[in-house]
């Protein structure tokens, strides 16, 4: 008995010690949980390092975690490693016990502790466009592509012991652009209203096809409307997370399947503009000011145009121990972060022009653009100020007219 007891105190400590918990601040967890959402406690979501709460991780707590996909319960301890990899056509949740993700490029069923219960054979990222729905009394809708017929899909069902369950599926047509030649085939749950009824319905034959436009990302209503009110905030290109979930693959052209899973560009119109070439980086995400964004490229830091187009090389690595970040532009000048690996959340700042070539404005506190700022000052006039700021020394307290490249120009006094 006393062994008992003393085996599960020693599981219980290696389990509670095996456990990394998920630091992150109010704005960023509360997004993750409006966009990933809890299902049976558990949320597939990128565990994100921000260097603000290195102080948090033991050493060695985040070690092959930074920057991929885990499972976390509601105290954002993770729960499940990343020995997955995303499906490319669903968002992994749990339903019944059981999860879909994709391991070695197959589609799986895990538990709540990541073991493999039920393989369905499938490939989890072909242009078939596989995918297995979340069980559902005691059935997953399985969607298999045809290996000879693009577009087409075969569904049917299986139960938690993988076997196929004879079950009519049923979709209701919706006409697209009035043209009764094309539609969209929508799954749904028959109800014996529209059963008794038939009401734009019909039983599915072995294959559907699908529809939609080549480059576009389709968003229901609700992401829709938060992805523009990002380019409302005056951004041009928009970082996103191409989904594949039921509203996406039912509108998306085959060729668009490419992209599940990947992050991507978009335009205000939601046409994909960047897509290939770069990845996200640890510490910080990615965004477009001023035409240029950092993100990771060959494991750099590298400043891209709104071509996807790479102009200026940072030099810093865009994940390791020193979780380096690099800041949007303003005014011609963005910060980078330069992080200590022996001392996590210290940082050498260096500043840069668009040209990549070192400045010294952070010498200067309360910088800003010499034309919107020269009225404040006595000996200040408009036509000095082009391509200049104003700034405050650190040291001395006294104000300067300084050049991009951080080349004191004269002295200036406050009004």
């Amino acid at each position: 008995m006393k062994n008992l007891l003393f085996s599960i105190l020693i599981i219980s400590f290696c389990t509670a010690k095996g456990q990394t918990k998920l630091h992150l601040d109010s704005t960023l967890k509360g997004h993750y949980i409006k966009t990933y959402g809890f299902y049976e406690n558990r949320m597939c979501i990128p565990f994100f390092c921000d260097p603000f709460f290195d102080k948090n991780y033991k050493k060695n707590d985040t070690i092959g975690l930074c920057g991929r996909y885990v499972f976390v319960d509601t105290l954002f301890n993770v729960r499940i490693q990343p020995i997955f990899s995303l499906p490319c056509w669903q968002q992994p949740r749990f339903s019944e016990g059981l999860c879909a993700v994709n391991i070695n490029n197959e589609i799986v069923f895990i538990d709540p502790d990541g073991n493999i219960i039920l393989k369905t054979g499938l490939s989890a990222c072909t242009f078939n466009q596989n995918k297995a729905m979340p069980f559902k009394n005691g059935l997953s809708k399985i969607y298999q592509g045809s290996q000879h017929v693009k577009k087409y899909q075969h569904i049917y069902f299986i139960n938690k012991k993988g076997e196929k369950v004879k079950s009519d599926v049923y979709v209701r047509i919706i006409p697209k652009n009035q043209n009764p030649t094309i539609f969209i085939a929508t799954n749904i749950e028959k109800t014996n209203n529209e059963l008794e009824n038939k009401v734009n319905l019909f039983k599915v034959p072995e294959y559907i096809p699908s529809v939609g436009k080549m480059g576009f990302y389709h968003a229901d209503a609700s992401e829709r409307l938060k992805i523009q009110k990002g380019f409302i905030n005056n951004k041009n290109l928009q970082l996103i997370q191409y989904r594949c979930g039921d509203y996406q693959t039912e509108n998306m052209a085959i060729e668009d399947t490419i992209y599940c899973g990947k992050y991507v560009f978009i335009d205000s119109l939601f046409n994909i503009k960047i897509a290939k070439g770069f990845k996200i980086p640890c510490a910080f995400e990615p965004e477009f000011s001023e035409g240029f964004c950092a993100v990771a490229i060959d494991s750099n830091i590298v400043y891209i145009d709104t071509l996807g187009r790479p102009v200026i090389n940072t030099g810093l690595k865009a994940c390791n121990d020193e979780n380096n970040k690099a800041s949007t532009f303003k005014n011609g000048i963005a910060t980078l972060f330069q992080g200590d690996a022996k001392n996590r959340g210290f940082y050498t700042t260096i500043a840069i022009n668009t040209k990549g070539e070192r400045v010294k404005l952070l010498e200067f506190d309360e910088l800003a653009l010499a034309e919107e700022k020269f009225h404040l000052f006595k000996n200040l006039q408009k036509e000095e100020c082009t391509n200049c700021f104003v700034g405050k020394g650190k040291s001395n307290g006294i104000w300067f007219l300084i050049e991009r490249n951080g080349k004191i120009r004269k002295k200036i006094e406050r009004l």
